[in-house]
């Protein structure tokens, strides 16, 4: 008893750890997307699985998700709505990148709810990240 009591409490004492490995931003911040200097336009998902399928995926089949995704301009504004961390996983990453669900506040988009890579944003000026 008194060691499923300790195991119990060790169990518990590690889950705020987890917790720590959180994303690095959270519900509310507003963001700008834009992706790399070489090719800076964002893709944004209709849903989370095929954002890591995508990122996963050989090149054939990555070209076969595309109709799921919509190309925006770099510079479009967001809103995170959820972020799940260390949840896209490619062989072209060093470590596991976070999926941001996002609401788009700028552009022909404004108001769709998508998931983006973490990688592909930027504090908006003014605002925390």
């Amino acid at each position: 008893m008194y060691r499923v009591a300790l195991a119990l409490v060790c169990g518990w004492l590690l889950l705020p750890q987890v917790a720590l490995a959180d994303c690095k931003v959270h519900r509310g911040d507003r963001i700008v997307l834009y992706s790399t200097t070489d090719d800076p336009s964002v893709l944004v998902w209709d849903s989370r699985a095929r954002l890591r399928a995508y990122h996963a995926a050989s090149f054939d089949e990555a070209q076969a998700m595309l109709p799921h995704a919509i190309l925006v301009s770099p510079g479009t504004r967001a809103t995170v709505i959820s972020c799940v961390p260390n949840y896209v996983q490619s062989p072209l990453f060093t470590q596991p990148a976070d999926a941001l669900g996002v609401v788009i506040t700028s552009g022909a988009q404004r108001g769709l709810s998508r998931w983006v890579l973490g990688s592909d944003l930027r504090p908006l000026p003014g605002s925390k990240p």
